[in-house]
């Protein structure tokens, strides 16, 4: 009976060992997992700064590239050349011949360094000019 004893402390002690390997292997386990999620979160982290840097790029770009654009537009309620501002509501300017708001749109493109695009009379496309 007594190396019965014996035998059952040994094999209490193996599976204690076992068990301790089984649970460092779970920790293992357990710590390489952590350390590739906190390895995706930063890859994340990384592309969405990067993306919001691309972004910002695009409509530093856009900005650029949207500048707005003088017209010089015939009105027929007023008889008179009139000089809007793409997007705006009201008119800059308005002159009784075309020559007078040409002069006027040149100026205040040269100025505001902004292009203008000139109509004719029954509004269809003139010309465009590149003020740089």
């Amino acid at each position: 009976m007594w190396f019965k004893k014996r035998k059952d402390k040994k094999e209490q002690s193996a599976e204690k060992e076992v068990v301790k390997e089984e649970k460092t292997s779970a920790q293992d386990k357990e710590e390489k997992l952590a350390k590739k999620t906190v390895a995706k979160k930063k890859n994340e982290e990384k592309a969405v700064k990067m993306n919001e840097v691309a972004e910002k790029e695009e409509d530093a770009k856009e900005a650029k590239s949207k500048k707005a654009i003088y017209r010089v537009v015939y009105s027929k309620e007023n008889n008179s050349w009139q000089i809007k501002k793409d997007g705006a509501k009201r008119v800059i300017d308005s002159k009784p011949t075309k020559e007078e708001a040409l002069i006027r749109v040149k100026e205040l493109s040269e100025s505001q360094d902004l292009n203008f695009i000139v109509h004719k009379k029954d509004g269809k496309f003139q010309k465009k000019a590149n003020i740089r």
